[in-house]
């Protein structure tokens, strides 16, 4: 009975969480920054599904472009942490509620992502992004 409270009540904060990650967009800097969306596009970087930007293992990472995706990071932890509060949630249940919006809608075909079990992937038509099983 307690394992199927604890099983009702975490979808629910799930859901919530969910919910909460849809009404704010990534941070504008990540959108608006051409040194990382070219990245992006390139496979070189790519979203991950703690929440947060990582490199893609070979890839060729300037220092300039480590600087930008880390501030970027550091960004969406702040944002992350402050939404967690105001939700009375972890800060990585706030990431990872995050990290399903951005698998489900925003990994563009040809991006790379990381995948909950840490395989880098790409989406393209004949293999959609693989969702974590921690999504709703």
């Amino acid at each position: 009975m307690r394992r199927i409270q604890a099983s009702a009540v975490a979808a629910l904060v799930v859901g919530v969480m969910l919910a909460a990650a849809l009404s704010f967009a990534t941070p504008a800097s990540a959108q608006n920054d051409s040194v990382v969306s070219a990245a992006r596009s390139s496979g070189a970087v790519g979203e991950q599904a703690d929440g947060y930007l990582g490199f893609v293992p070979g890839a060729d990472i300037s220092a300039d472009l480590r600087g930008r995706v880390e501030q970027i990071n550091i960004q969406r932890r702040a944002l992350y942490t402050r939404r967690a509060a105001e939700r009375s949630v972890s800060v990585n249940e706030m990431a990872a509620a995050v990290a399903c919006e951005v698998f489900e809608s925003r990994i563009s075909a040809g991006e790379r992502y990381r995948d909950q079990g840490g395989q880098w992937r790409q989406h393209t038509a004949s293999a959609p992004v693989s969702m974590p099983s921690f999504c709703p």
